[in-house]
């Protein structure tokens, strides 16, 4: 799914083109003070929620068969116009707006005395009645709709030899071609959904009941066009978009963040409704800019069109707009029409002849009722259920079920884009991205890779080079079967290593499997670091990397997941270390242990309550997941259990969060903690985690070395804070770089019994940890060229033998 999903949209913004198409209205909108356009103008058939926007340029087009006798436009920051058309004829109309602007003239506003102000304390004291997510038990039907653009597609490359096979998508080029500006309409989707909201038990579910997506035939691609992945409140403070948290118009302290104007009062089906403007005060933060409309008495929004402000520090995106109405449903405004549109490239500049993408959505509510939705919630285990049959609803379905009806080049996107995926330049393209985004190159039924993982250099091993493959989701929906071999030119020896994998369901995830290995592993690793025989190793080491012992090892795991973000496993595992040049096995004596086995029995949990994952076939990711996690493991050594020498436990806990502080960022925060029983040997032991590379590692203590303390006591925090250009955006020089700083402090508690080197000794410089904890701060930034993260990490103590207290390390990073 998510490689379709990335062919059509990234290959198609590689390469396409532009022409016109004819509407039965059309025209341009500009600012009557300076003459631009106004581009993502509001255009719609009065009365209805028929309409479009306008484009980069401010031209726009427009067609129903179904129009009224007027059409409004709208755009934020200027007056609303209106215009009467001719029905069933062709309508040519240029708007020019005027702004609209508060001339407060020489009177001097004193604090409370602002009545825009007054509104927006009695919109706060009444957020708790008025936020849906505080509203009694409901239920309704959503219908949304998605769709994707590429802007400034150039007509010249329509006679790229390589593009000859896509002439046909000139014919469906949305908007007119001025000053070698336009888009094309590459991707479209629709939904249908019944959304439940059970108050009393805190839990939102998700029904998706019918979806039609030009170039999709799968139902998991469904799970994208839910509300829930949207999740926008304009009552909560922030709005978390990415890593930033967006401020609130009406966040709690607004008058911090913003101006406020009244506008006008008006009365509206028997309620006085106010009109508000409001405008960032510092545009560099993370603010809005736009108008609300709010009931008198209840004090609840009716209507709200906001737009980010063009210089806040948020990557990519050149304009983000929100807009909601809300409608009275037994007393109470519920939503009605909600919609999006997110103007994206690399650039960030509104005039760029960059290729970029434009996002628009929009949720329609029908049919909203209060009411208990215990039951039916019950029933829903996921947040989001895709019903059997989504995808196969017929047109007939669909001309009954949409409340707008489809503009002409909506439909058109489902022709071009399944014309599209049926041409072999276009499989070859998707072939290459999946390459990039996996690291496997698909032939079929079988894929070869990772790439990354072909060659790397490290001082036992010299050049090793690595060939691997695993079967696909083609070649059997329950098996998966993975292999690979490696050569060393220094030890010449080979290694190796396969497995496979049954998957009695992929969601929820029920998987037993089954790996073994012959290959060189370093004891002591961290999950997150660069695996020792990957290329980057070796382009970013400090040092070759000699600590490596061959180990025999086999494993069998099965994972069951009770509910989303709920799992548990069992394992059972054996291993063999040898002895190793660098990691040597010697006893008091000083004489060379061989090797040492284990047999183990491992029993462990997850715990992740806020969880989303995308499952593509196999293999899934998880995202959006802003609520702790816990993690909990029991490892039982049994000697003479699969040849194993010895009798031990491993106890080991773990938790994760990203805590929101907005307006000043986020932190994460890591903890770990566990014991190890048993009179064993330092491989045994808790070897923790260090980086000898020049790349930041987040789960590792990177001024540490590799295997230099080990502990069987242990407690470690990692923290982490992220300020989002806090401070930054308000200097002048740094606000126009964008940059964002970083803070963050790890530290480890640890206790080593010297008992264990009854069995072994410590090899190198291998030790255990004194009375103090072992320290390290750090001061970064990141979003350099919107890609880098450079840090500075001081090594606070245990210094004694250490050359190096202070280290510079980089990581890239690609955020909004």
């Amino acid at each position: 799914m998510i490689k379709k999903i990335l062919s059509q949209v990234l290959f198609l913004l590689l390469t396409l083109l532009a022409a016109g198409q004819k509407t039965d209205v059309s025209g341009k909108i500009t600012d009557a003070g300076t003459g631009e356009p106004i581009p993502y103008a509001n255009i719609i058939f009065k009365g209805t929620y028929i309409g479009t926007m306008s484009d980069v340029n401010g031209n726009y087009q427009i067609s129903t068969a179904k129009p009224t006798g007027e059409i409004d436009v709208s755009a934020i920051g200027y007056k609303k116009q209106s215009a009467s058309i001719k029905m069933n004829e062709s309508n040519k109309i240029d708007f020019v707006l005027e702004e609209e602007v508060v001339e407060l003239g020489e009177i001097k506003i004193l604090p409370g005395e602002n009545p825009a102000n007054i509104l927006l304390r009695k919109i706060v004291d009444n957020k708790d009645r008025n936020n849906p997510d505080n509203f009694l038990s409901w239920n309704s039907q959503i219908y949304s709709k998605i769709e994707f653009d590429i802007k400034n597609v150039k007509s010249s490359l329509k006679d790229k030899k390589l593009l000859e096979q896509f002439a046909f998508v000139f014919d469906y080029i949305d908007s007119m071609e001025i000053q070698g500006k336009t888009f094309l309409p590459v991707f479209f989707n629709e939904t249908v959904s019944s959304f439940y909201h059970d108050a009393k038990n805190k839990k939102d579910r998700e029904e998706i009941i019918a979806n039609k997506a030009s170039g999709m035939t799968i139902d998991m691609f469904s799970q994208f066009t839910g509300k829930m992945y949207e999740d926008v409140n304009i009552y909560e403070n922030y709005i978390t978009f990415s890593d930033i948290g967006l401020i609130s118009p009406v966040n709690n302290l607004g008058l911090q963040f913003y101006k406020y104007y009244l506008l006008d009062s008006a009365q509206v089906n028997g309620s006085k409704i106010y009109e508000v403007s409001f405008k960032p005060k510092l545009p560099q933060e993370p603010v809005f800019k736009g108008k609300f409309w709010v009931e008198d008495g209840s004090f609840a929004l009716t209507k709200l069109e906001m737009q980010l402000s063009e210089k806040a520090n948020v990557n990519f995106v050149n304009n983000l707009q929100y807009k909601i109405e809300f409608e009275k449903t037994d007393s109470t405004w519920t939503p009605r029409n909600e919609s999006i549109i997110a103007d994206v490239d690399l650039q960030k500049d509104k005039n760029s002849k960059h290729l970029g993408v434009i996002v628009r959505k929009n949720n329609i509510y029908e049919h909203f009722k209060f009411g208990s939705v215990a039951k039916k919630v019950e029933t829903l285990k996921e947040p989001i259920t895709v019903t059997d049959g989504v995808m196969d609803k017929s047109d007939d379905y669909w001309e009954k079920t949409r409340p707008v009806e489809l503009q002409q080049r909506e439909s058109d996107i489902y022709e071009m884009v399944d014309s599209v995926v049926n041409l072999p330049i276009y499989n070859t393209a998707q072939e290459i991205i999946h390459t990039l985004y996996y690291g496997y190159v698909d032939l079929g039924k079988i894929e070869l890779g990772p790439y990354y993982y072909m060659y790397s250099k490290n001082k036992v091993e010299g050049n090793r080079f690595r060939f691997g493959a695993r079967t696909t989701y083609d070649f059997d929906t329950h098996f998966r079967f993975n292999a690979y071999g490696a050569y060393g030119t220094l030890d010449d020896k080979f290694k190796y290593g396969g497995g496979l994998e049954y998957f009695f369901s992929v969601k929820p995830l029920d998987v037993i499997s089954l790996q073994a290995k012959h290959d060189m592993e370093m004891l002591g690793k961290s999950d997150n670091a660069f695996m020792e025989e990957n290329f980057m190793t070796t382009l970013l080491s400090k040092r070759l990397n000699s600590k490596l012992n061959m180990t025999d090892r086999v494993d069998f795991l099965a994972n069951h997941e009770w509910r989303l973000g709920v799992s548990s496993e069992f394992g059972i595992s054996y291993a063999k270390f040898n002895s190793a040049p660098y990691v040597p096995f010697l006893n008091q004596a000083g004489e060379e242990v061989p090797y040492l086995k284990s047999g183990e029995i491992k029993l462990g949990m997850r715990y992740a309550p806020g969880e989303d994952i995308v499952q593509d076939d196999f293999d899934r990711s998880s995202f959006a997941n802003y609520d702790p996690t816990f993690m909990l493991s029991a490892t039982k050594g049994i000697k003479g259990f699969l040849g194993g020498d010895y009798n031990y436990w491993k106890v080991n806990a773990g938790f994760s969060d990203r805590i929101n502080i907005n307006p000043i960022g986020f932190s994460m925060v890591y903890l770990q903690a566990g014991k190890i029983w048993g009179d064993v040997p330092f491989p045994f032991l808790k070897i923790h985690e260090g980086n000898e590379t020049y790349a930041y590692d987040t789960y590792a203590f990177n001024m540490m070395n590799y295997q230099e303390f080990i502990s069987d006591t242990y407690a470690s925090i990692f923290w982490e804070h992220h300020f989002v250009g806090f401070f930054l955006n308000k200097m002048p020089l740094f606000r126009k770089l964008k940059w964002r700083e970083i803070a963050g402090m790890r530290s480890l508690w640890g206790s080593y019994n010297g008992n264990h080197e009854n069995s072994l000794l410590l090899p190198g410089e291998m030790k255990g940890l004194g009375g103090m904890p072992y320290t390290e701060f750090s001061l970064g930034l990141e979003n350099i060229l919107k890609v880098i993260r450079v840090d500075g990490v001081w090594r606070f103590n245990y210094n004694d033998d250490i050359k190096r207290q202070f280290g510079i390390f980089v990581m890239l990073k690609l955020t909004l």
